[in-house]
């Protein structure tokens, strides 16, 4: 489920500047590498601290020299520690902002939160356009995303794919969340088995899987691929707004 919290939202289609002029006011943009966006798609877990200025932009709050890029923000009633961990830059000069949000007081049974902001390049700096919050995977004891990666394989707008999960009874699920940044917002459109492992618990069969999504066509289908106790490959269509696998799940659950 996804929370829109509303903020002054402009059209994502509207004029905006090329990539590369975002450099010149923020030197810690990162700039597109085509050669990264490929299957199968990958998803990293270390945080971009270095897009500060645009992390602050998004929250609406004051850049603070020399400090962590953390901001705490209540989402429906709970406090969450924020810190950015990546920024897509699309080649028109527009950007799109995943940070994490940490609930440091969660229990095992609640997750953290994800926050998407929007933005756009212009001659002074980064101008904020949207702001969503609960969007994408998410994990157990209060944690976001654990992994994650920008694509703009999937379709023809940008896809988020975010992971998160937990460890049950010793047997260990992620879950990745394919979110379409569509330019009126964040749109969920499935999930899929990104990894398990069992055995470590009492009576469990040994199984383990590791999946990436490692072909697609774009707008319509992808496939993701497992390595692990058995090679499977397993078919994703889109039906009715959300990617619906074809089949049967190969994959166990816990």
């Amino acid at each position: 489920m996804m929370r829109r919290s509303t903020v002054t939202f402009l059209a994502m289609a509207a004029l905006m500047p090329l990539a590369s002029a975002a450099a010149a006011f923020d030197p810690d943009t990162p700039l597109a590498d085509p050669a990264k966006d490929s299957f199968p798609i990958r998803l990293g877990d270390q945080p971009d601290l270095t897009v500060r200025s645009a992390f602050f932009i998004g929250f609406g709050a004051a850049k603070r020299a020399g400090e962590d890029a953390v901001v705490v923000r209540d989402v429906g009633g709970t406090a969450y520690e924020f810190t950015p961990a990546a920024l897509h830059v699309m080649d028109d000069g527009r950007a799109i902002l995943l940070s994490t949000g940490a609930n440091p007081d969660a229990s095992s049974a609640s997750s953290g939160i994800n926050a998407i902001h929007y933005l756009r390049s212009s001659p002074s700096g980064w101008v904020r356009l949207g702001e969503w919050f609960d969007v994408g995977g998410t994990g157990t004891m209060g944690n976001a995303a654990t992994s994650w990666a920008f694509t703009e394989r999937l379709g023809k707008n940008p896809y988020l794919v975010s992971a998160g999960g937990g460890v049950w009874q010793g047997c260990l699920l992620n879950i990745a969340v394919i979110t379409e940044m569509t330019p009126n917002g964040p749109v969920d459109r499935g999930s899929f088995t990104a990894a398990m492992s069992s055995g470590a618990g009492i009576g469990q069969d040994d199984a383990e899987y590791d999946g990436q999504i490692i072909s697609a066509k774009p707008d319509h289908s992808f496939v993701v691929g497992y390595t692990g106790t058995k090679a499977q490959r397993q078919n994703y269509v889109l039906r009715d707004g959300k990617y619906q696998l074809v089949g049967r799940d190969h994959i166990p659950g816990c």
